[in-house]
């Protein structure tokens, strides 16, 4: 019971205090190798848990710079990672690691247009590529023909996406 209430706290990330409330409780038994190999290893899952949140806040908010294909026809009207069904006539992207939900504004480089897209999906399954963009998204961008673009992608905040879609178009 000990080990599991232990591996609780460490892993909610309660504070020193849990840490040392429980040091003090396995004192009194004859147990110090254990509690030197416990309290290392929540350490290390504390430290772990640490970085993933310190990870996952930094990597929504990086400029990605590489190439974006678009993706319609067959996939049409199939559940999506969200659990919506896609639509290519949606402004929506499939992107490996930014929230499902989250909305990214995609510049092309080689045309300058932008778009902002919802990310809907996962993906893209293909090399190289760091998202996949709807049929719709695609046309704006003018990627239609060639079928790949070299895109900036720039996570934004709610306020951000209501910004960039009532912009007055240059």
């Amino acid at each position: 019971m000990w080990v599991s209430g232990f591996a609780v706290a460490a892993m909610l990330g309660c504070g020193g205090a849990a840490v040392e409330a429980q040091a003090a409780e396995t004192s009194t038994m004859d147990t110090s190798s254990t509690l030197s190999s416990h309290t290392s290893w929540a350490a290390s899952v504390r430290a772990a848990l640490t970085r993933r949140a310190e990870g996952v806040a930094t990597m929504t908010r990086r400029v990605q710079h590489g190439m974006a294909s678009w993706y319609g026809g067959r996939f049409a009207h199939r559940r999506t990672a969200s659990g919506n069904r896609f639509d290519p006539t949606e402004l929506t992207a499939a992107h490996p690691s930014a929230p499902l939900g989250s909305r990214l504004l995609v510049r092309s480089e080689d045309t300058g247009r932008a778009v902002v897209v919802t990310v809907r999906d996962r993906g893209p399954y293909s090399h190289g590529r760091i998202i996949d963009l709807s049929h719709a998204a695609a046309e704006q961008l003018g990627m239609l023909h060639s079928g790949v673009a070299h895109v900036s992608v720039h996570p934004l905040t709610e306020s951000e996406a209501v910004e960039v879609a009532e912009a007055p178009e240059r």
